[in-house]
C-alpha cells in the first residue's frame, strides 16, 4: 500500500479542509459539470471526488448513489498523486482496484482522473469518469477533463473567497462597534443608542441617564500582575457589570479601565443613583482569576438628560466631569453632575490646549532640588524638576500639566528637553567646580517604552558632555514591573552604558522582591510617606530600616525623600540612611537660585 510522505500530505489536507466542504452535502454548483461530462464523453459515470485522509467524498455525480468511499481502494487515490489524467484502460486488468465500489458494484471497466490541483500546486482531489467497457480515452478527452477539474478548483477558490470576504465583513463591522479586548460596545456603538434612547425619551418625557464608570487601585493590578492578569480582569469585570444592568441597557468600554454605561426610560433620577450604588456593590464582590482573590472599588459619574445636556457627547462629558468629581470625594464614591463640575472639565480642556503650545514655545523651566549625604552634609547630588511658569510668573503645579502630557504624548518632547538640559546644567556646574556633582531625571512610563530611548539618553550624554556615571534616571515601580522582562533588559543596557536608574517612590507599590533582584537598579528612592511619621516608634522605624536594609542587599543607594523637619532628619541619620531630600534640605528652584543657595557657600 502507498504511505504518502507525512509533511506533504499534511499540506494537502491542510489546502484541502480550508474550502470548508467535507462533511456536507454534494454541491448542487458542480452538478453541471459532472452532467456536461456524462453527456460529451458518453461516459455513464462522472463524479467529482475530495480525497481526505481516509475517506474519499463525491461532491457530485452522476450514474452511481454513492457519497462516500475508503480512500485506499479507489483509482482516485492513486490520481491525486499524479500530475496529469490518470487512465486505467481495463480495471479488471488491474488487481489493486478490484475493491473500488463502482467495479464491484456499479460493473466498471475504465477510469480517466484529471486531480483537482489548487493554485499553489496540491491535489485536492478528482474529476474522473468510469465506462462499463475497456476504453483509452484520447489525449482531447483527457485535456476535456484538465481543463474542467480546473474549473472545479476555481469555482472552490471562488467560494472561498466569498467566505472570507464575508467574514472578514462581518469582523470588521463588528470590530468597528465593539471594544478589541471585552467584547463590549465601543464609543460609536454608544454614541448611537444614546442617540436613539434620547429620540424616544424625547417622545415620552422619560430621563435617560449616562454613567462614567472608573476602576479605582486597577493600575495596582496592572502593575504588580501584569497586563495579561490586567486585561482578563477587565473582561471579568465587564461581564459582571452587564449582568447587574437590565437587558435595555447598555455597558461600553472607551479603553483604560473606564467603563460608560446607557441608562434608557429610567422613572426618575434617583433610579441612576440606584443603578450606581448596584454597580458598585457588584464589583465590591471580590473577584477569583487564574487562582487570585481580586478587589476592586468603583467611581462613578452620572449625567441625566434633559437636565445635564441635550446631546450624547454632552451628556458623556458631563458624566466624565462627575466621575473625577466622585474621585476627588476619596473615591468607591458617586456624584451627580453639577455646574462646578462642568468649568472644571473647560478648565482642563483649556489647560491641554496651553500645554500643547506651551511644549512647542518652550515655555518650561527645570527647578533643581539638593540631595545632602547625611553623614556630612555636603551636597552630592540634585534632582531637576520641570516647571511651567505662567506669563503672570505663578507656577502651574506638575500634578496639573504631567498627566496631560501623558495622556496627550507631549510628555516625550517635553521630557526629552528636561534631559538634556538637566545633563547639559550639571556639566557647566562641574566646570565651575563640583565635579562630583550627580544629577536625577525622572523618565515617565511613555519615555521608557519608546523604542528609541536608550540611544536617545546616549546621544545626550554625548552632545551635552556628561559622564553616565553623573545621571541618575528616576522610573516609578510601575514602570519597571509593569513588564519586568522589558524592565530587565532596559535597566541592562543602561547600566552598559554607566547610567544609573533609580526606584523612585519606592514602598508605594507593588515590588516583587524576586523582580527587583533581578534588575540593576542604582539607587532606591524611599517615598515621603515612610518619611513622615519619624521619628515615630517602633513601627515606623523599622519599615525605614527594612528599606535600608533591601537597599544594602541590592547595592542600591537609599535617598530618602520629603524631610521637612531637624526630627526626621536626625531618625533617618541614626538608622544609617545615606542620603536625603527634601524642603528641610532645600526647595527646587531654578538654576541661577540653586547656585546662590547651595553652590557659593
Amino acid at each position: 500500500m502507498w504511505t504518502p510522505d507525512p509533511l506533504e500530505e499534511q499540506e494537502r489536507l491542510e489546502r484541502l479542509h480550508r474550502y470548508l466542504v467535507l462533511d456536507t452535502p454534494p454541491e448542487v454548483e458542480f452538478d453541471r459539470i459532472t452532467r456536461f461530462v456524462k453527456h460529451l464523453l458518453g461516459v455513464p459515470v462522472v463524479i467529482i471526488n475530495l480525497v481526505a485522509a481516509r475517506r474519499a467524498w463525491l461532491k457530485s455525480s452522476v450514474g452511481t448513489n454513492i457519497h462516500e468511499v475508503d480512500r485506499a481502494s479507489i483509482c482516485c487515490g492513486e490520481a491525486i498523486k499524479q500530475d496529469g489524467v490518470f487512465v486505467v484502460e481495463d480495471l479488471l486488468a488491474t488487481p489493486r482496484f478490484q475493491n473500488d465500489p463502482l467495479v464491484k458494484f456499479e460493473g466498471a471497466r475504465s477510469y480517466a482522473g484529471a486531480p483537482l490541483k489548487t493554485p499553489d500546486g496540491f491535489n485536492i482531489g478528482v474529476l474522473a469518469v468510469y465506462d462499463r467497457h475497456p476504453r483509452a480515452f484520447t489525449p482531447l478527452e483527457q485535456s476535456f477533463l484538465q481543463d474542467l477539474a480546473a474549473i472545479v478548483i476555481d469555482e472552490l477558490e471562488l467560494r472561498l473567497m466569498t467566505l472570507q470576504w464575508t467574514k472578514a465583513k462581518d469582523q470588521s463591522e463588528f470590530q468597528a462597534r465593539h471594544d478589541a479586548l471585552t467584547g463590549l460596545p465601543n464609543r460609536l456603538m454608544l454614541l448611537d443608542r444614546t442617540g436613539q434612547a434620547l429620540l424616544q425619551a424625547e417622545r415620552h418625557g422619560t430621563p435617560v441617564g449616562m454613567l462614567v464608570l472608573d476602576l479605582d487601585g486597577f493600575k495596582t493590578i496592572n502593575d504588580s500582575l501584569g497586563h495579561s492578569v490586567g486585561d482578563e480582569f477587565l473582561k471579568v469585570v465587564g461581564a459582571r457589570l452587564r449582568e447587574a444592568l437590565r437587558p435595555q441597557d447598555t455597558v461600553a468600554r472607551f479603553g483604560g479601565d473606564e467603563f460608560v454605561i446607557l441608562l434608557p426610560e429610567l422613572h426618575d433620577a434617583l433610579d441612576a443613583g440606584r443603578v450606581a450604588e448596584r454597580l458598585q456593590e457588584a464589583l465590591a464582590q471580590p473577584f477569583e482569576l487564574n487562582g487570585l482573590v481580586l478587589e476592586m472599588r468603583c467611581s462613578v459619574g452620572i449625567s441625566l438628560y434633559p437636565n445635564d445636556g441635550h446631546e450624547a457627547e454632552a451628556l458623556l462629558l458631563a458624566a466624565d466631569t462627575a466621575m473625577y468629581q466622585a474621585k476627588a470625594a476619596g473615591k468607591h464614591q458617586y456624584r451627580f453632575y453639577a455646574e462646578a463640575m462642568t468649568r472644571a472639565a473647560q478648565d482642563k480642556l483649556h489647560l491641554r490646549g496651553q500645554l500643547s503650545q506651551a511644549v512647542a514655545k518652550g515655555e518650561f523651566e527645570v527647578h533643581y532640588q539638593p540631595q545632602v549625604e547625611l553623614t556630612t552634609g555636603r551636597l552630592i547630588g540634585l534632582e531637576a524638576l520641570v516647571r511651567w511658569r505662567q506669563a503672570d510668573g505663578r507656577l502651574i503645579p506638575p500634578g496639573a500639566f504631567i498627566p496631560l502630557a501623558e495622556e496627550t504624548g507631549l510628555i516625550i518632547p517635553l521630557g526629552t528637553w528636561v534631559l538634556r538640559e538637566a545633563c547639559a546644567q550639571a556639566v557647566r556646574w562641574q566646570a565651575e567646580g563640583y565635579p562630583e556633582l550627580g544629577v536625577s531625571v525622572n523618565v515617565s512610563v511613555r519615555q521608557w517604552e519608546e523604542p528609541a530611548f536608550m540611544p536617545l539618553v546616549q546621544q545626550i550624554l554625548l552632545d551635552t558632555g556628561l559622564s553616565p556615571s553623573h545621571l541618575i534616571l528616576e522610573i516609578t515601580e510601575s514602570v519597571l514591573l509593569s513588564d519586568p522582562q522589558d524592565a530587565r533588559m532596559q535597566a541592562e543596557g543602561l547600566a552598559s552604558l554607566g547610567v544609573r536608574v533609580a526606584l523612585d517612590d519606592y514602598g508605594t507599590g507593588y515590588s516583587n522582591l524576586s523582580q527587583l533582584q533581578s534588575l540593576r537598579i542604582g539607587q532606591l528612592k524611599l517615598d515621603r510617606s515612610f518619611v513622615q511619621p519619624l521619628p515615630g516608634g517602633p513601627r515606623e522605624q523599622a519599615l525605614v530600616q527594612s528599606a535600608l536594609t533591601l537597599g544594602q542587599a541590592l547595592d542600591a543607594r537609599v535617598v530618602a525623600e520629603g524631610i521637612e523637619t531637624e526630627e526626621q532628619l536626625l531618625m533617618l541619620h541614626a538608622l544609617g540612611c545615606p542620603v536625603g531630600q527634601g524642603y528641610f534640605l532645600g526647595r527646587p528652584v531654578p538654576a541661577a537660585e540653586f547656585e546662590v543657595q547651595h553652590l557659593q557657600r
